[in-house]
């Protein structure tokens, strides 16, 4: 009869010891995807007032998720009460006046404060060829004036 007690507690035991292991499981696929965009490089580029002043009014950063999407994570110094618009261009000059209306742009995500995150299915490298542009512009100005600009060059 002891065996029998002493077995059942040993069984017993083993159970919880295995609902222990079960609980602690490796994280979800979306934890490990974040922990690993956070351990990534990040490439930060000066947001610059346009028309030549040369303020620095932000920071756009460029941070990659896997080989075909990145993060752009876009941050004012001081944003504009009626809101503010953030947009990616194909372009390759801050000071070219057409670049604004170029056909090849993408709104990105309205600012929460002072930061606006996007990601787009884009990979960093060709992100930062010093192809693309991201400008900055007050929401109710028209859409050829833009207030601030970042050229996504670099290493």
């Amino acid at each position: 009869m002891d065996r029998r007690i002493a077995a059942t507690a040993a069984l017993f035991a083993a159970l919880a010891l295995s609902a222990s292991t079960v609980s602690a499981a490796p994280p979800d696929a979306a934890k490990a995807a974040q922990d690993a965009t956070r351990a990534a490089k990040a490439v930060t580029f000066a947001l610059l007032q346009r028309g030549g002043s040369g303020t620095n009014l932000g920071t756009v950063t460029l941070q990659r998720i896997g080989s075909t999407r990145s993060r752009i994570r876009v941050q004012l110094a001081n944003p504009a009460a009626a809101g503010t618009r953030v947009t990616l261009h194909g372009g390759t000059d801050c000071h070219d006046p057409h670049f604004a209306n170029a056909a090849r742009s993408m709104l990105l995500n309205p600012f929460t404060g002072r930061v606006s995150e996007t990601i787009v299915s884009l990979p960093l490298t060709n992100l930062h060829s010093g192809k693309y542009l991201v400008a900055v512009q007050n929401q109710t100005a028209r859409q050829q004036f833009i207030d601030a600009c970042a050229q996504l060059s670099g290493p």
